[in-house]
């Protein structure tokens, strides 16, 4: 294999040094393979062979082209521009492959809401997402690889996030989820994990930091 120019790895250029790869490197390209390989878009095979040049790549050049022909996921046409999740004395659990609305509301009074949402479709652009919650509880799960801008508020409560960027990944380029809100005597947690059918059972999401 024969380095190259490198490619853009989710909307992020890798660094074109001429030292071996980070340990991280290889790791995100390791986990785009696992989601690709979740996507059926690599044989077992072919998945395998990836992963062991991934950790064996001398240069960047070889890291980047481990992933060159892996297109971002593509968005579906039908992700709806509105939607709205309310629980009121009561508990709402969402997860799997889902669209996302472009502007999503979530309303929780004395009431839980836990939105799983590593396995859904974003549209390109910003997503938004209002929390309103009082006496609740609202947890929210992004995929890793996408940026999370939040600015919510919380009065005898909790807005728990900490940074843009997930621990070890660059930003998605082509989609921003905007989280905005508030927490009245509440809790609002969000969260960072790979897909679902990539995740061991003991596994919890990551917070944004």
């Amino acid at each position: 294999m024969t380095g190259s120019a490198p490619t853009s790895l989710s909307g992020a250029q890798l660094s074109t040094s001429s030292a071996l790869p980070a340990l991280s490197a290889r790791e995100r390209v390791v986990d785009l393979l696992q989601l690709r390989f979740a996507d059926d878009c690599l044989s077992l095979d072919e998945f395998e062979r990836r992963v062991a040049v991934a950790y064996q790549a001398k240069t960047m050049g070889e890291l980047d082209s481990l992933v060159a022909d892996l297109a971002p996921a593509t968005v579906q046409a039908t992700v709806p521009e509105h939607g709205r999740i309310v629980t009121i004395l009561s508990n709402n659990e969402r997860n799997g492959a889902m669209p996302v609305p472009r502007r999503l509301e979530i309303v929780a009074v004395l009431g839980n809401v836990e939105l799983d949402m590593s396995d859904a479709t974003f549209a390109s652009g910003v997503t938004e997402i209002e929390i309103s919650a009082v006496l609740g509880n609202v947890e929210i799960t992004v995929p890793f690889g996408i940026r999370v801008e939040s600015a919510g508020n919380a009065f005898l409560g909790n807005f728990d996030y900490k940074a843009a960027n997930i621990i070890g990944y660059e930003g998605d380029a082509e989609r921003v989820v905007r989280i905005t809100g508030h927490a009245v005597f509440s809790s609002v947690e969000i969260g960072a994990a790979p897909s679902r059918s990539l995740r061991r059972p003991d596994d919890a999401p990551r917070r944004l930091s």
